[in-house]
């Protein structure tokens, strides 16, 4: 029975559909000389008694030999076993045709084997040896993330029956040297398995994943809109944001080429349309017409790129550009925080207690009484009619209704700027504290994963259920309308007018938003092609390929759409889209006990994103939920996700190693190859990049911000002259900070 019981568990660790090789060994004193014999059986058979456990047999290894020699068959057998063990050589097993194949496969696998003498060997003794090994492997092509010696058309067909061959082996950024070759290849690869990508969604593991990422969505819409609307002066807000992302998101499941990004408003697209809003308004150019032309040039330039292939350009953006721009990013993040909340301590700075009694005497004797004069009403001329007048804001006006007068923010109340304090800091410290709790040791690896998972939920609903049970202190709340209206119906319907809400839209600056748009299209070129690459790494072993040049073009369009509905434009969101990515990958089990699970596949289908999309939409509902949350929340909410960006990116760990003894500096690659001062002088220059485009950020020139992005790229070419190629191997190479290849990469921009 025991054994037995062996047995079974033995084969619940092998694979479903393992095949196994017998190696045979002994002596026989009637032999001369040793005798060798290796079959290949044509499929595999249960033999009984030859196994420990009853899987098919496909090789048969026999070695005898003549006794009392010095030669040791035993090992001789446990070599062998050694050598079937390989992948690669158990892939040349079985497809050797002749006899030199299975030599030319031993003496491959002797070439980059590594003999190491008896000693106590521990991981850091090992770590230079393995990383010596991965440096071989590298050097022998294995690391290739794309087949890059395949013509055109072999891209998608094999040469020899014309058989498919598998979307992972396809280079999706490599020139076809024709109009739009990249987006037919990209449609040609991936569409035939659009039917698959919703049969591939019938299980437990998605639908988990449509609960996770909905709420991994849909607190970022919340939080970029209640900060949109108050930079946009609520021309967009949160209605805007989460209508805008549902519909961008629906259609971008349904069409895209690689349906596991999740699209969405982004750090770096909130700090363009705060700097195009203050352009439009220090110009006297009415916002959304303008925003609209800026969409359209979006598109045409997104057709352009595309056309020429000028995906494959994403090649020359580096580690060193996208880390000062993540860090950037989250700097500014950060910086807004502390900076709204100083702003509360100028509303509501802290008095006597006469002179709170007197501003509640004076607020009991005018409440009420306020009208709003006529002088106020809503403008009522075509497209730009009020959501009471005209809710699509069509042609046809409105019959003069008033908007209702909102209540007029508080100032100097009591205690309002200590609570929003320990509002934003609360938010912080519990979703920050639930996010390491993943690594503790209470609870089981399941709870404690489902916890730092809904982190930022949880963190909100506790703060905000500690400000309503705190009901004598005031706070600002997020201004969000009842219904399916924009967030300042007063001022806007839901279609914008191209030639002009209120007055004529001069041409010229039809023609000027060609500018904005080319630097936007900078933006969303990087986010989009960076993400899209982490996603579609080889590590990731997807099979059904992605779509560089198609996703390009779809969010093309929809940043037309959207400015034509006075939506906020959605990008590829790095963090989302990793997150989706890990809630839908399958890991092994069937690996050793102490062995690290290995990634067998990621469940690739359209459904999770097109049903979070379709839930986010209906989130629309929650509007008097919505209304009850603190900003001092959603403060909180921006300080944990500047901070927590800030980990896992080198230059930020670069940046806090200047500060510190040599002896503490991590054991890196960029440490053990770059001297200290080269390092330091890297870290400088990288410093000084965030520098100039912070002062490009505050200064008039705000809007020109990407194409002072852009330029880090010819600055780290110059690099090449000042380091050598050794230290930027160490510095810039895209797993500078790796040292074990199961490592998990960190989404560099913060999203």
């Amino acid at each position: 029975m025991e054994a037995d019981k062996q047995k079974s568990d033995i084969m619940k660790k092998i694979p479903e559909g393992a095949e196994g090789v017998t190696v045979l060994v002994g002596e026989m004193d009637c032999l001369e000389r040793p005798v060798l014999s290796f079959v290949r059986l044509a499929e595999g058979t249960q033999l009984d008694g030859l196994t420990e456990v009853p899987i098919p047999v496909r090789f048969m290894f026999v070695l005898l030999g003549p006794g009392g020699g010095e030669v040791d068959y035993y090992e001789i057998g446990r070599c062998f076993s050694t050598l079937m063990s390989s992948e690669n050589f158990n892939e040349a097993a079985y497809t050797a045709e002749k006899m030199k194949d299975i030599l030319a496969a031993m003496n491959k696998f002797i070439g980059e084997t590594m003999v190491l003498p008896a000693g106590n060997w521990n991981k850091e003794l090992l770590m230079p040896v393995l990383r010596k090994q991965k440096q071989l492997r590298k050097e022998a092509g294995y690391d290739d993330d794309w087949d890059s010696d395949t013509t055109d058309d072999e891209l998608l067909t094999d040469g020899k029956k014309g058989a498919k061959k598998p979307a992972a082996l396809v280079n999706p950024l490599e020139r076809t040297r024709r109009p739009f070759g990249g987006l037919w290849n990209d449609v040609k690869r991936r569409y035939p398995f659009y039917f698959s990508d919703f049969k591939d969604a019938l299980n437990g593991q998605s639908l988990a994943a449509v609960v996770f990422i909905f709420f991994a969505a849909l607190a970022p819409a919340i939080t970029f809109g209640g900060l949109l609307g108050e930079k946009t002066e609520n021309w967009m807000g949160i209605s805007e944001m989460i209508i805008g992302s549902a519909i961008a998101g629906v259609v971008f499941a349904l069409l895209s080429g690689q349906p596991l990004v999740i699209i969405g408003v982004t750090g770096p697209i909130l700090v363009f349309e705060e700097n195009l809003f203050k352009f439009c308004k220090s110009m006297d150019i009415e916002y959304l017409p303008f925003r609209f032309w800026v969409g359209v040039w979006i598109c045409l330039t997104a057709t352009i790129c595309v056309a020429a292939e000028g995906s494959v350009l994403v090649r020359f953006i580096s580690r060193f550009t996208e880390e000062i721009f993540s860090f950037l990013i989250s700097i500014i993040f950060i910086y807004e925080v502390f900076n709204k909340l100083v702003q509360i301590y100028f509303q509501h700075p802290l008095h006597t207690l006469e002179h709170y009694c007197s501003i509640a005497n004076s607020t009991n004797d005018v409440a009420g009484q306020v009208t709003m004069p006529a002088a106020q009403a809503a403008p009522t001329m075509g497209w730009g009619a009020s959501i009471t007048d005209n809710p699509l804001g069509s042609p046809g006006g409105g019959n003069g209704t008033l908007c209702a007068e909102k209540e007029p923010p508080k100032s100097d109340q009591p205690n309002t700027a200590l609570l929003s304090t320990i509002l934003m800091f609360g938010t912080y410290l519990l979703a920050n504290q639930l996010k390491v709790f993943k690594n503790g040791h209470f609870l089981g690896k399941s709870a404690r994963k489902l916890l730092a998972d809904f982190g930022i939920p949880i963190a909100i609903m506790v703060m905000v259920g500690k400000d309503l049970a705190i009901t004598t202190v005031y706070t600002t709340k997020l201004d969000v309308p009842n219904g399916l209206v924009p967030t300042d119906g007063c001022k806007r319907g839901w279609l914008v007018n191209p030639m002009g809400n209120q007055k004529p839209f001069p041409p010229m600056w039809i023609a000027a938003a060609i500018v904005p748009a080319l630097l936007a299209f900078i933006l969303m070129f990087m986010e989009v092609l960076i993400t899209e690459l982490i996603v579609n790494k080889k590590d990731n072993k997807l099979k059904k390929g992605g779509g560089f040049h198609l996703d390009l073009q779809i969010l093309g369009i929809l940043a037309a759409f959207n400015g034509f509905l006075g939506l906020p434009w959605v990008w590829s969101a790095t963090v989302r889209s990793v997150t989706h990515l890990g809630a839908l990958t399958v890991f092994s089990t069937t690996h050793a006990p102490g062995e690290k699970p290995r990634l067998e596949s990621v469940r690739e289908q359209r459904v999770t994103s097109l049903l979070v999309n379709l839930m986010i939409g209906l989130s629309i509902a929650l509007a008097p939920v919505l209304k009850r949350v603190p900003l001092a929340v959603l403060f909180g909410v921006f300080l944990f996700m500047g901070v927590s960006s800030l980990n896992g990116v080198q230059f930020a760990d670069r940046v806090f190693m200047m500060a510190m003894p040599r002896k503490h500096h991590p054991d890196v690659k960029y440490v053990r190859n770059v001297r200290p001062w080269r390092c330091h002088m890297y870290t400088i220059i990288q410093l000084g990049g965030v520098a100039m485009l912070w002062g490009v950020k505050i200064s008039p020139a705000a809007l020109a911000f990407p194409f002072f992005l852009i330029l880090l790229v010819p600055i780290r070419k110059v690099l090449g002259k000042i380091f050598t190629e050794q230290e930027l191997d160490a510095l810039d190479c895209a797993d500078a900070g790796e040292d074990e290849p199961e490592m998990a990469q960190e989404a560099l921009v913060p999203t």
